[in-house]
């Protein structure tokens, strides 16, 4: 495809203005006229003939190969390096590259001068910071090549079609990055772990030390050996911890550039990582999204990254809420003791639906409940009245807040653990309620 540069663009536009300036002019028309439109017409035709030279010139005896080089996979909000090498050694001077990226990140730089090429190839680099998680897809490579006295562009189209996944921003899973993370999540108690010796699960038999309590005193095989032996207990390995994750319209609602669901997601993860950790099997099920999703639960922390990429392209779906539903999907599934975590946002006219999910799951289940409040809603009950409208907005909100902890009440006098917070509080909130719930053998 060729366009017209700015310097033919201007120089026609000259040419038609020399000539409404002859035609309407009466100082021009009365002096020598036919002696300027010949002229004029001569400078059209050399300009047509200039143009139609170097479009004819323009055409590339080897049109231009670039290949495009990603990394495996982009994280959300953080910046990635995107490289294009090009490989034309006749690549001519004010050649730009228009890659065609996403288009959800305005910081790239492109397009990109390109100097004239000295070597076989040319590579460029430019940056790109994803928006958000799912799919990047990129199109084809585009260059735009000046033809040899600049009056046409010439557009190459390489083709270079390539989709790449865009994770979640999860560096902190792998122990790593922890300076760049909120200081919510660098608080979340991942690691704490009982003192050596404390626990439900026996683990050994060692010397005793000084503060081992009786009752960790081992009497017969103290009487075998002649001396104080105690026994060592442990945290119980391999409970079960079912993550079931709200996919419905409710959680669609953005706060700020990401939605609830993405934060929900980030609790989801938080305390898959954190099972693992403690030697717990955590496993997630989707339930009112576009599609339903099952990942059993995981047996080792090298089953963190299958669960990274099961869920990394979800999103909320538009079907309302239904925990009946996702309770006999569970049941369906996992039939074995679990704690079921649910995360979701719960809304007053729930509970009929709501308690009825918990009696299907009671039965084998300790039921958790993380409750996404939104940042506006609790800045809402600190807000002054201002007005007649704020202060409908401020009573309604607390007529919500009400009904939502009638609800809360319901649900602890039904045997269920709820606790609530907003999306960059939550996680933590969740995280060290299943650690002190483990902790004391609750699970």
């Amino acid at each position: 495809m060729m366009i017209p540069t700015r310097r033919l663009q201007t120089a026609v536009a000259l040419w038609s203005g020399l000539a409404l300036l002859m035609a309407f002019s009466p100082l021009v028309s009365s002096q020598l006229p036919r002696l300027l439109w010949w002229l004029w017409l001569g400078a059209g035709a050399l300009l047509g003939t200039l143009a139609l030279l170097d479009l004819a010139l323009a055409r590339p005896r080897t049109p231009p190969q670039a290949e495009r080089q990603l990394p495996a996979a982009f994280a959300a909000g953080l910046p990635g390096t995107v490289r294009v090498r090009i490989r034309s050694a006749t690549l001519p001077a004010g050649s730009l590259l228009a890659d065609q990226h996403p288009g959800d990140d305005a910081h790239t730089g492109l397009p990109l001068s390109l100097a004239p090429a000295t070597e076989e190839d040319t590579l460029v680099e430019y940056p790109y910071r994803p928006a958000r998680r799912g799919v990047a897809r990129f199109g084809a490579i585009r260059l735009w090549c000046p033809s040899p006295l600049g009056l046409w562009q010439r557009r190459h189209d390489l083709p270079a079609a390539s989709a790449i996944p865009v994770y979640p921003d999860f560096s902190w899973l792998q122990g790593e990055g922890l300076a760049d993370t909120p200081q919510t999540q660098r608080q979340q108690g991942r690691h704490l772990r009982r003192n050596a010796g404390d626990g439900q699960e026996f683990h050994q038999l060692r010397d005793y030390r000084p503060g081992d309590t009786l009752r960790q005193v081992d009497w017969r095989a103290t009487a075998r050996r002649g001396s104080l032996i105690s026994r060592e207990y442990r945290d119980e390995q391999n409970r079960h911890l079912i993550l079931l994750l709200d996919g419905g319209q409710r959680l669609a609602t953005a706060v700020g550039p990401r939605t609830v669901f993405d934060h929900a997601l980030d609790a989801s993860l938080l305390l898959a990582s954190s099972a693992l950790d403690q030697g717990d099997r955590p496993g997630l099920m989707l339930f009112s999204g576009q599609q339903p999703l099952w990942v059993p639960p995981l047996r080792n922390r090298s089953g963190l990254h299958l669960l990274l990429n099961q869920v990394y392209p979800l999103h909320p779906g538009e079907l309302t809420s239904d925990y009946s539903s996702a309770a006999g999907d569970l049941l369906l599934r996992w039939r074995r003791q679990a704690l079921v975590v649910l995360i979701t946002r719960l809304q007053p006219d729930d509970s009929d639906d709501l308690l009825h999910a918990i009696r299907l799951l009671r039965g084998r289940s300790r039921i958790l409940i993380g409750d996404m409040q939104l940042p506006d809603q609790q800045a809402l009950a600190r807000a002054d009245v201002g007005d007649v409208d704020q202060a409908l907005r401020i009573a309604a909100d607390a007529r919500f807040q009400q009904e939502r902890q009638a609800l809360y009440a319901r649900l602890r006098h039904a045997g269920v653990m709820v606790t609530d917070g907003t999306p960059q509080t939550l996680p933590g909130r969740l995280n060290r309620l299943y650690l002190s719930l483990r902790r004391a053998g609750r699970l």
